[in-house]
């Protein structure tokens, strides 16, 4: 179901997903901080980070129909591994970030006192802690596809230092 559309994999395309959504909505989260913007805030950023959780479950999934499709093994195969484990810890942190959104969206509608004080300061953390793990997932998986094609390219001398984080 997540493999291939017209012969074109599915996760190069969906990967897109969150690595714009994910970055935004941790902006968005940083603005929540910000009392008087609450109000005009909270559905859009909880939209937007119920949505980037749903790319982010489907791009996880489309990317274990790769993985299995390629069959990598030796030292790529070793990093892809590790980005598919960062890819599901972004797929959780996606998931309590869309949790705490619409939880801060609903509190923000109803109060404006230390219960929305606290929420987007949770919301922030959630926010930025997603936001980083966006990052590493996508440099170990950019790592991963790059140094294969660099090494066999002649650009890369070495898979291994190519690889190193």
């Amino acid at each position: 179901m997540f493999d291939f559309i017209d012969g074109v994999p599915l996760h190069p395309l969906f990967l897109h997903v969150p690595i714009v959504l994910i970055p935004v909505t941790t902006l968005l989260t940083l603005a929540f901080l910000v009392p008087r913007w609450r109000w005009a805030l909270r559905w859009p950023l909880a939209i937007v980070a119920v949505v980037a959780a749903a790319g982010t479950y489907v791009t996880v999934q489309s990317g274990k129909e790769l993985k299995a499709r390629v069959g990598a093994s030796g030292e790529i195969g070793k990093a892809l591994d590790l980005h598919q484990t960062w890819g599901e810890r972004l797929l959780y942190a996606s998931i309590v970030l869309a949790v705490l959104a619409v939880v801060a969206a609903v509190i923000a509608t109803r109060t404006a006192g230390t219960a929305a004080t606290v929420a987007a300061v949770l919301l922030a953390v959630a926010g930025v802690t997603a936001g980083w793990i966006t990052y590493e997932t996508g440099d170990r998986g950019s790592r991963a596809v790059w140094c294969a094609t660099g090494v066999s390219s002649g650009e890369v001398t070495s898979l291994e230092e190519c690889l190193r984080v």
